[in-house]
């Protein structure tokens, strides 16, 4: 057993966690075995772009001519699975990490080995055929460009954005005197900073560099850094950097 499932590890720590309302069943529930008191405090949610999907579904009318449909997240996953299961025929698929082929749900023929765009763009072959990107309206072009470079066309559809949310006083006085606050996007990150100002007197923890960026360029300061970006990374870190 990891440190921190299940073992008790965080018992008597009141963790914040900030992502959407429908991702955040699977972190609370691990936190809450290794002894946490959980604080749901939802920053931002993730809506579907209308035209974006419609302008994937429109690619995978056309299957056969896309060599790679390749997928960013587990937020562009979902749309993809729902098109799969209204019959949309897929290409081969490419995705960035397990979390994002776990969602899927279909036969995925690439998983970077580390959860981040380079990684995938590294492993990627060459080639010279259509390539259709899945991500969402904020996403930076480093799929676009990496696979650019590498010889494909490359489409982007960009199928879900990412939208602020607005807590109560009293949800963000409560988060405000946890021990721990985790931050598994930027935006969350953003929209703390926005909601409550940079100080934090508990420990501030990120699920990877890129949102340790943002973090840090809103004045907030980042204590520590999962080591694998997933569950069992947050709650690994969280576990470590919290033991007396």
């Amino acid at each position: 057993m990891e440190l921190g499932q299940g073992d008790g590890a965080l018992t008597g720590r009141r963790v914040v966690i900030t992502r959407p309302r429908h991702q955040q069943d699977e972190l609370a529930g691990a936190l809450s075995a290794a002894g946490a008191d959980v604080v749901r405090l939802s920053l931002i949610d993730i809506v579907e772009v209308r035209g974006g999907v419609e302008d994937l579904r429109s690619e995978l009318a056309d299957a056969d001519a896309i060599a790679w449909l390749v997928v960013s997240s587990p937020n562009g996953a979902r749309v993809v699975a729902a098109l799969h299961e209204e019959g949309c025929a897929m290409p081969s698929v490419a995705v960035i990490g397990e979390s994002t082929a776990r969602v899927i749900g279909h036969a995925v023929d690439l998983v970077s080995r580390r959860a981040n765009a380079a990684s995938l763009v590294a492993e990627f072959p060459t080639g010279e055929g259509r390539v259709v990107v899945v991500q969402g309206v904020r996403a930076d072009t480093t799929l676009v460009d990496g696979l650019t470079a590498k010889g494909w066309r490359v489409t982007r559809c960009d199928v879900y954005e990412t939208v602020n949310t607005a807590p109560s006083a009293d949800d963000l006085a409560r988060a405000a005197s946890a021990d721990a606050i985790v931050f598994a996007s930027g935006s969350a990150a953003e929209n703390w900073s926005r909601q409550s100002g940079a100080d934090f007197e508990g420990v501030v923890v990120v699920i990877g560099p890129v949102t340790k960026t943002a973090a840090e360029s809103v004045g907030l300061r980042v204590d520590a850094v999962a080591a694998e970006p997933s569950v069992e990374g947050l709650v690994a870190v969280l576990a470590s950097t919290l033991s007396p």
